[in-house]
């Protein structure tokens, strides 16, 4: 029995996020309302107030699922040890974040996008900002801080890259596959921005 109510509450609540996934890319989260999400999940408002409060809760709460599941994801995969300083970002690791992310593919870029959550970049940061300190300690590494380059703009430079480029992914609509992502991501700590450089084509 427990099981099947289990299954139920699990199913009505993927019914919840397709349906606020369709209306975020419709109207935006700001000008969704409950009302919306029931009559697009067919379910009635009663069944919604059974799992959320409001629909800020709603989007917390699957916000969050999300978020814990990548921290899992990344402490799961981590390397048991490293001696390559520059490995902060391991390949193995980034990949199995990716596949999770590939696999809620439209939730994550719905509110990732213009009309979703301006706070899940923030969450998402957080995530990868784990994923250093971690790379820095699996490492016995630290960041550069100095007069001509601060610790917080270090911090900052080596963790923009990552979310650069899975943002531009999302927003590309995950042309590339997990595994074509997590090599780029790898790949880039190599590259300057005068290294991209190449002459001109007359």
């Amino acid at each position: 029995m427990a099981g099947k109510r289990a299954a139920r509450t699990a199913q009505t609540r993927a019914r919840i996020k397709a349906a606020l996934v369709e209306l975020i890319g419709e109207k935006g989260f700001d000008a969704l309302t409950v009302s919306d999400v029931t009559r697009r999940a067919k379910i009635n408002r009663g069944t919604f107030y059974l799992h959320f409060v409001d629909k800020y809760d709603m989007l917390d709460q699957l916000e969050d699922e999300l978020i814990q599941g990548l921290e899992q994801t990344l402490l799961a995969n981590a390397p048991a040890d490293a001696t390559d300083a520059c490995e902060l970002f391991p390949y193995e690791t980034l990949l199995a974040a990716l596949n999770l992310v590939a696999g809620d593919f439209d939730f994550v870029r719905a509110i990732a996008g213009r009309g979703g959550d301006p706070d899940f970049s923030s969450k998402l940061k957080r995530v990868i900002e784990g994923l250093l300190e971690q790379g820095l300690a699996r490492t016995g590494t630290t960041l550069r801080g100095d007069d001509e380059l601060p610790l917080v703009y270090s911090r900052e430079l080596a963790i923009s890259h990552v979310l650069s480029i899975i943002g531009l992914w999302l927003e590309r609509g995950g042309t590339e596959t997990p595994e074509q992502l997590a090599r780029m991501i790898a790949a880039a700590k190599d590259v300057s921005p005068s290294s991209l450089l190449r002459p001109a084509v007359r």
